[in-house]
């Protein structure tokens, strides 16, 4: 090929130009990873790809005149759909029936479309890009792609909360539909021979509404009923896992997660604040004078945010990520969640979400020149 190894390279900075982050590491690892999803001809082709999905004619019109028929070019992308390397079919936000094709992200994108195809070679190639450079940028953006929410908000005392922060109303007050599939981290442990200590079960991800739609069609997840999204989170109070949703007001999906497997608990617990990474509108209180001691609730922080202090629990609050993993397993009841001084009212929805995103990584006036280029039909 004319481009050589070379397209590698321009793909990363166009997917570095995304809303998170894809950035150059000393190792070249982010190399291996594109290797490891796309062949040389599969990354030219992504490269004519935007980061807004498009229809097959508009991408196919960027093409190199004689490179491909329509048809060979048509199934080139379904290919990178198939194995997950690209965003394709119907719109999770919307009901249309055209296919459209764009650019993932590495997370939240193309690592989670790894599941159930997911490799050890290229698990250990992600383990090495998390520590080198894409951590940092997973985390930098002050808006964050995820947010973590009180795994029973019935614990919260004397009011309610918001409702994007109660899942369970989430759950109920939804038409649905609701589908669940499995989770790519706990499969990448799995693959790395450190199963998951906190959990046996492995279905775990909850999608809603769009996105469960398109789980479903895929044949990644399958439909549940509301009782059956509900119970989920029953196993999740039981188990100790963190709830930890898109951060808008109407995410299309939940992750249920552990400590020793979610690999964005596992980068924020690296930070000496995890707090001040994660968002959450929430964080643990101990009621000394109700401790026994029993250092059941350390067991189950995933940040070791909970240590002794004479002979009492006590709470770094740099490290508590306000889950509320650790509240129901506390026997004398000497735990509960207390509401931040400013809470964080998440952005709208999913396009909210990013195009916020965007604005803090690259200035309003930045974002207005992406957001034009879009408007003009351009590539972004």
């Amino acid at each position: 090929m004319k481009d050589g190894p070379d397209v590698y390279r321009k793909l990363r900075e166009q997917i570095d130009r995304m809303p998170v982050g894809f950035p150059a590491t000393e190792s070249g690892v982010e190399i291996r990873v594109l290797k490891r999803l796309f062949t040389e001809e599969e990354a030219e082709a992504a490269l004519l790809l935007s980061a807004l999905p498009e229809p097959l004619e508009k991408i196919f019109a960027r093409a190199p005149r004689g490179k491909w028929t329509r048809e060979s070019f048509e199934a080139l992308l379904a290919g990178l759909v198939e194995k997950g390397a690209i965003m394709g079919g119907r719109s999770p936000a919307s009901s249309g029936a055209v296919r459209r094709y764009s650019r993932a992200m590495l997370a939240i994108g193309m690592y989670e479309m790894q599941v159930d195809r997911l490799t050890p070679e290229l698990q250990r190639d992600l383990e090495q890009y998390l520590a080198e450079g894409f951590a940092a940028a997973f985390f930098g953006p002050k808006t964050k792609q995820m947010r973590t929410v009180p795994v029973d908000v019935r614990i919260v005392p004397d009011r309610s909360p918001g409702r994007y922060d109660d899942v369970r109303s989430l759950i109920g007050d939804s038409r649905g539909p609701w589908a669940v599939l499995n989770c790519v981290c706990r499969q990448g442990k799995d693959l790395a021979g450190e199963p998951c200590r906190q959990s046996a079960v492995r279905r775990t991800c909850l999608a809603m509404k769009g996105a469960a739609r398109s789980v479903v069609e895929s044949g990644a997840g399958e439909e549940l009923t509301r009782e059956e999204a509900l119970a989920l989170l029953d196993r999740a109070a039981e188990e100790g896992l963190v709830l930890q949703p898109q951060n808008s007001q109407d995410p299309m999906f939940v992750c249920f997660c552990c400590g020793c497997c979610c690999g964005v608990l596992r980068m924020a617990k690296q930070f000496p604040r995890p707090a001040d990474v994660v968002e959450s509108n929430y964080r643990v209180a101990v009621e000394r004078d109700l401790c026994a001691d029993c250092a059941a609730c350390r067991d189950r922080c995933p940040m070791e945010a909970l240590s002794e202090s004479d002979g009492r629990t006590a709470v770094d609050e740099g490290r508590c990520i306000g889950c509320g993993a650790c509240v129901g397993t506390c026997p004398s009841d000497a735990l509960r969640l207390v509401e931040k001084e400013r809470p964080h009212v998440p952005p709208q929805d999913h396009a909210a979400l990013y195009r916020k995103i965007l604005v803090e990584r690259f200035g309003i006036l930045g974002t207005a020149k992406i957001m034009g280029k879009a408007v003009l039909g351009r590539r972004v």
